[in-house]
């Protein structure tokens, strides 16, 4: 409870009940989504709460059974089981397990880096992959009619069979419901507008009777304490956990360092990344163990906890015992239209997929756009799986395109300056018979083809060329590959009475230089500046 003081004491209370208010409707909704009861989703918020509160650094990062997540390992795992089935159940609680396993680790061994690892364009693709899974998925709900079908495909073709028998009350709860939050979030992004609307539809249906209209309700919802539901599987059923929690562990860990360190800006705190990951991996084996499911952090809820006032851990467990207090009441939801619930799922997938990502991303990059294309199409396609391993090995390509095409660009000197640029910005000129040359990247085995073959067509446009300087700052590393064709491209220049300085390169280079047994490197001189080894090539 470090902060907590009694100056802020009523407004981090206020914050908590305010998180509560966000999270009770999106639970319900996510538990749609998760296939399983819907006060399971309340476990799941409340146990994750409390979990990362003890274990997490974040202050104010809510997490909880999350719509990201939730058709990850329903798709993956309703393939080995029944929904609502015990054996779907003990599938489940164990894929939290393994995957909170498995993101502590990565924070309790320093790897918060993995978090980073997918570049933004391929996020942006797989989550918006996601969100048009989740919205095809409560298609059914917003239409009144009967769902079903393992591919996207199928979903839609059994919905458009289905369309002369579409309620239209569940179209206007559903869509109502999308309508006020999306009005609400403009108006105060503090109200809990979710909750407001989910009631209200609530009470209109009782009224209304509008169960005998096609709107289906949430039905019995019977609160309960934690429940043992870990078994011993089979080979086949472990190795779907197992994939599951590998693809989920990947998500949470994306999802989860973005949420923390944003957050953490905007609280003007130090992000602890490798703490968060332990304290989110905690509260899915937590969540596990009391029989519930994998649980991600929200983006979403951890904003309004910021918007209405909270700053410490204290907001969090408000809304955790709240919830806890609320229980003897969970079976008024039961009349709760799930119109309602998939209208707060639409909203919910509406954040997800950002179309203004994607144009900023066409301006900055098309190959990159092209690369978020692909993500999305594979995770919609061919499923979340196999979305995230191309995802997965999108990232490691274009991460290797990169790196195997630097940039070999010309340098020359700022007029009446020590300052050298690349070739035509205003004022920059070359000086005779000197080359200066900046490579952008490491030297190692799978660029240094391009090393040689781009110097040679430099010397080829600048056949007076006497000195050549390789600016060398960008040069972060130079393997054995390296060194061997470096080694060879300077006996070829020597032959032709041509000398090389390298400047700026940093220790590991120089190092590197230095102990080498090849002489041609060895006789390399080296700078701290172009502009040091252009004036020991022509003292003033």
């Amino acid at each position: 409870m470090a902060g907590v003081t009694r100056k802020n004491l009523a407004g981090e209370i206020v914050a908590g009940i305010t998180l509560l208010a966000i999270a009770i409707p999106e639970q319900l909704a996510t538990s749609q989504l998760a296939g399983v009861a819907a006060f399971s989703a309340m476990i799941a918020f409340i146990g994750a709460t409390l979990a990362f509160t003890f274990f997490g650094s974040n202050p104010i990062m809510s997490v909880g059974a999350d719509s990201t997540i939730a058709p990850l390992f329903a798709v993956a795992l309703l393939r080995l089981a029944l929904p609502d089935s015990t054996q779907y159940y003990a599938l489940v609680a164990a894929a939290a397990v393994v995957t909170g396993l498995l993101v502590a680790a990565v924070g309790l061994f320093r790897l918060g880096w993995l978090g980073d690892f997918l570049s933004l364009p391929i996020v942006t693709g797989f989550m918006s992959g996601i969100g048009l899974i989740i919205i095809v998925h409560q298609l059914p709900h917003v239409l009144g009619v009967r769902g079903g079908g393992e591919s996207i495909a199928t979903r839609l073709h059994l919905l458009w069979l289905q369309l002369g028998h579409v309620s239209a009350w569940s179209l206007v709860i559903s869509l109502g419901t999308l309508l006020v939050m999306v009005v609400g979030e403009r108006v105060n992004a503090r109200l809990p507008m979710a909750l407001v609307a989910v009631l209200g539809f609530s009470v209109l249906a009782a009224a209304l009777s509008l169960s005998h209209h096609g709107v289906q309700e949430l039905g019995a919802v019977v609160a309960g304490g934690p429940a043992w539901r870990l078994r011993w599987f089979s080979a086949h059923e472990w190795a779907g956990v197992v994939t599951t929690s590998l693809t989920l562990a990947v998500v949470i860990m994306s999802q989860s360092a973005a949420t923390s360190r944003v957050s953490a800006d905007e609280l003007g705190v130090a992000d602890n990344l490798n703490r968060d990951f332990v304290g989110v991996g905690v509260a899915n084996i937590v969540t596990g163990l009391c029989g519930s499911f994998p649980v991600d952090a929200s983006p979403a809820r951890t904003t309004i906890t910021r918007l209405a006032g909270g700053r410490t851990k204290l907001a969090g467990v408000v809304a955790a015992l709240g919830a806890v207090a609320i229980s003897p009441i969970a079976s008024l939801a039961r009349h709760i239209p799930l119109a309602a619930l998939a209208g707060v799922l639409l909203f919910v997938a509406g954040r997800i997929i950002k179309l203004g990502q994607f144009r900023s991303i066409w301006r900055a990059s098309r190959i990159e756009l092209a690369v978020a294309l692909v993500s999305l199409l594979g995770v919609v396609v061919l499923g979340v799986e196999v979305g995230l391993a191309i995802a997965v090995g999108l990232a490691i390509l274009l991460q290797t395109w990169h790196s195997v095409r630097p940039r070999m660009v010309t340098l020359g000197r700022r007029h009446s300056t020590t300052s050298w640029e690349p070739m035509g910005a205003p004022s920059v000129h070359r000086v005779d018979h000197l080359l200066a040359v900046l490579f952008d990247g490491s030297l190692y085995f799978a660029n240094a083809s391009v090393f040689r073959r781009e110097l040679h067509d430099l010397l080829a446009a600048q056949p007076d060329t006497e000195h050549i300087i390789i600016d060398a700052v960008a040069m972060t590393d130079l393997d054995y590959t390296g060194l061997v064709v470096f080694g060879e491209v300077l006996r070829d220049l020597y032959r032709d009475n041509i000398t090389v300085s390298v400047a700026r390169a940093n220790d590991a280079v120089r190092a590197r230089l230095a102990h080498s047994n090849d002489a041609a490197l060895t006789r390399v001189q080296l700078y701290d500046s172009v502009d040091a080894a252009a004036s020991a090539l022509y003292p003033h």
